[in-house]
């Protein structure tokens, strides 16, 4: 593996990136900078058992293509679509589907990582509930690359809706949007995601639903966001 080789080689400090969209999160520059690029194929995708491996090269918006394809979706929805699968895993980075269907942590089933001294080590595997050796994804998810590179990962799927609705609630008081995120927050409904916003003295609450009755529940979404005003 010529990033684990790389990185063993290396001396002084190392960054490794995918896309570069998260530069802006690090400080300093390093001595030594590899890329995940050429890491960059969809090693598996097992239809009938919601699972995927993939290398951390992978774009995001790639890898959700082609599991949409299937009626299938990877449940993060970070807010760049430029980023690679290693790079938001990396960062632990979300976004609204976080609500229902949890983080990384959560979606990530095994992981294959080169350390500093150029070892190759995986745990876990391919099927949800694979639990043999340390969870490294745990551990590397977050880790911003301090604890080695991301060479490759197993990651659960979910159905994607067949139909989405959004409610969308907006205001310049943040107290109004505190309390309609508070009330759908303790709703008897079934949401994709629940996010807030605040952008120069004003914001907004989302509340997406998907399925059959997604039209119904953000209607009802949006009947409790207007109580709120």
């Amino acid at each position: 593996m010529e990033l684990a080789a790389a990185l063993a080689a290396a001396e002084g400090t190392v960054r490794v990136h995918g896309a570069g969209t998260k530069r802006a999160w690090t400080r300093g520059e390093p001595d030594v900078e590899l890329t995940t690029e050429g890491l960059d194929e969809i090693v598996e995708h097992n239809v009938g058992d919601l699972t995927a491996v993939l290398e951390a090269g992978v774009p995001l918006a790639r890898a959700q293509q082609k599991f949409a394809d299937e009626g299938q979706m990877f449940a993060l929805d970070p807010p760049d679509p430029g980023a690679t699968i290693g790079g938001v895993v990396a960062t632990n980075d979300s976004g609204p589907l976080r609500s229902r269907y949890g983080g990384v942590r959560d979606l990530v089933v095994g992981m294959r990582v080169a350390l500093a001294d150029g070892t190759v080590a995986k745990s876990g595997g391919k099927v949800i509930k694979n639990v043999a050796g340390y969870d490294l994804a745990k551990l590397f998810a977050g880790s911003f690359g301090r604890l080695g590179a991301i060479l490759e990962v197993s990651v659960r799927l979910h159905p994607l809706p067949p139909e989405t609705a959004t409610a969308v609630a907006r205001s310049s008081d943040p107290d109004v949007l505190g309390r309609a995120a508070l009330a759908l927050s303790h709703a008897q409904l079934e949401q994709m995601g629940l996010d807030a916003r605040w952008d120069d003295g004003s914001g907004a609450v989302l509340a997406r639903f998907g399925g059959a009755t997604a039209v119904q529940q953000a209607e009802a979404a949006a009947e409790l966001l207007n109580d709120a005003e």
